[in-house]
């Protein structure tokens, strides 16, 4: 990392900078049991006169760049029985990471804010309460809060993806098509199975991935997708049509001699660049929510069509997905004849009409994963 420029973090309005820090994450933090809490491990908290400046740098592992100021957080903070007071809708998948082992980080955030932090017991609920002398106190151990449970996000396996669901019957005759003239002039060549093909029903372009670890965070995700339909899709297609031309095959990597997913190329048959520019800001909200990791720049829009993954794995669901135990099991394959043969393939000419929020390693009766919500474009 390069302590001129370091990453920026942004959680909603809030913006941060990585720093480097002599605290470290631990993968296995996400392991920390949940712990169940007793009344007697919450600790009366004195009135004590505090110095503005400890709380104008957090000593944790994310340096606040813009601070947020009380009045932010007025609406939120209630003044209770002489000690302010402030929830928070946190997903119980994190309780354990917050909590740590024998509740070491817990305790810690209280002693370094001057606060008692109220985590439910399992299965009471998805609201942590922060307890607290002064406004100045609670936000701050609000901003920790928030920034654990981004860490500990970004250490979750992702369970849900938002696509272009690519749920055309002519795409999927075209799709059998190709596997089938494939098979059959390619199926010398090194590393051929045809394991390798994604399945029909599930052919998509993905847009991005998330984690989102309840049903809260789940209906809020789907607002999300909402608001993106509101603030600008409308306005970007503006009554036309988001039609798309498949065709054309790309490889991942430089070498097509030990290649790992081939996908369809995707080009956008309306002008200024609808396409690319919804699913650009799609990924942009979602990231700015911090439900989904920035990966690229621009969403890279692509259909695959093979993944050296799905040859030990038939349940992967694209190219993002690697379990740790197929990383040594898993073998490229070569795919210079496909495309010589077939590297101009026309799929053919859609309309894209929706946009999937979707859970993963599921199946809908049409054979495509599982909508939690869905918006009509």
């Amino acid at each position: 990392m390069n302590i001129l420029q370091p990453q920026i973090v942004q959680l909603g309005k809030r913006r941060y900078r990585q720093n480097f820090s002599s605290l470290k994450i631990q993968s296995n933090d996400t392991l920390a049991p949940y712990e169940e809490e007793t009344d007697d491990m919450y600790t009366e908290r004195k009135a004590c006169d505090i110095d503005d400046q400890e709380y104008k740098d957090e000593s944790c592992l994310m340096e606040c760049q813009q601070m947020p100021t009380i009045s932010d957080e007025q609406s939120q903070i209630e003044f209770v029985n002489g000690y302010y007071k402030l929830e928070l809708r946190v997903a119980p998948a994190f309780y354990g990471f917050i909590i740590g082992r024998n509740g070491e980080k817990k305790s810690k955030l209280e002693r370094d804010t001057q606060t008692t932090v109220r985590i439910p017991r399992r299965n009471q609920g998805d609201t942590i309460t922060i307890e607290g002398n002064d406004k100045k106190s609670i936000i701050s151990c609000r901003n920790r809060l928030e920034l654990f449970v981004q860490n500990a996000r970004s250490l979750t396996p992702f369970t849900h993806l938002v696509t272009f669901p690519l749920k055309f019957e002519k795409l999927k005759h075209k799709f059998k098509e190709f596997m089938d003239l494939v098979i059959k002039d390619c199926s010398q060549d090194r590393g051929m199975h045809e394991s390798l093909f994604q399945l029909p029903n599930k052919l998509h372009l993905t847009i991005n991935i998330c984690t989102l670890m309840s049903e809260y965070e789940a209906e809020l995700a789907s607002n999300l997708l909402e608001k993106c339909k509101k603030s600008f899709i409308n306005d970007l297609l503006d009554g036309q049509k988001l039609k798309v031309q498949i065709k054309g095959l790309e490889y991942m990597n430089d070498d097509p001699e030990q290649v790992d997913v081939l996908y369809a190329k995707v080009a956008d048959l309306n002008n200024g660049n609808l396409l690319q520019s919804i699913a650009d800001g799609v990924m942009k909200t979602f990231v700015n929510c911090g439900y989904a990791k920035k990966q690229y720049d621009r969403v890279k829009l692509h259909a695959t069509v093979m993944n050296s993954l799905r040859r030990v794995d038939q349940s992967i669901d694209n190219e993002f997905e690697e379990k740790k135990e197929n990383k040594i099991r898993r073998e490229t394959f070569d795919c210079r004849n496909i495309l010589k043969l077939f590297g101009n393939f026309d799929f053919g000419i859609y309309v894209l009409e929706e946009i999937h929020l979707s859970l993963r390693f599921t199946s809908a009766p049409d054979g495509y994963y599982e909508c939690v919500s869905k918006i009509n474009i």
